[in-house]
């Protein structure tokens, strides 16, 4: 069963280009997420992630790496480079920055990564969101009435 996308997060471009170690940390804390919720979603030790973060190790099977990336809508091949799994691939002549999150995004990913956060929250912050992904786009040229 295909992993969903649960966070699209934008590594800083440095990141990109340092070690498997910055890329996690930079990844889990772009969205306030634990090293316990980390490692409970890709069904880890909590001490896999610490090591990972320290730089004391990496994953050596590329099937975990490419869970992490999905977990944050991160790109797998850049996740393998950062890794070690692709030491052929260089990053990005030019890395395109990402912006910044909306802080109410960042917020409502920090709800959802708070273990004391009820199922039922969860499911209405989640579902709230698949709704309005979902909206069409509006026309060109075309404004919505207010008031």
């Amino acid at each position: 069963m295909p992993q969903r996308v649960i966070y699209r997060v934008g590594v800083p471009a440095s990141s990109r280009r340092d070690t498997w170690a910055t890329y996690v940390q930079a990844a889990r804390e772009r969205v306030g997420m634990t090293k316990t919720e980390l490692a409970r979603r890709l069904g880890v030790d909590r001490a896999t992630i610490a090591r990972w973060e320290t730089g004391a190790n990496r994953p050596e099977d590329a099937d975990m790496v490419a869970r992490f990336a999905h977990l944050f809508g991160l790109d797998v091949d850049e996740a393998l480079a950062a890794a070690g799994l692709r030491p052929t691939a260089r990053p990005p002549a030019r890395p395109v920055k990402e912006p910044a999150l909306d802080p109410d995004l960042v917020l409502l990913a920090r709800r959802l990564a708070d273990p004391k956060v009820s199922a039922a929250e969860k499911a209405t912050i989640r579902a709230t969101l698949q709704y309005l992904a979902n909206l069409p786009e509006e026309p060109p040229g075309r404004r919505r009435r207010t008031g």
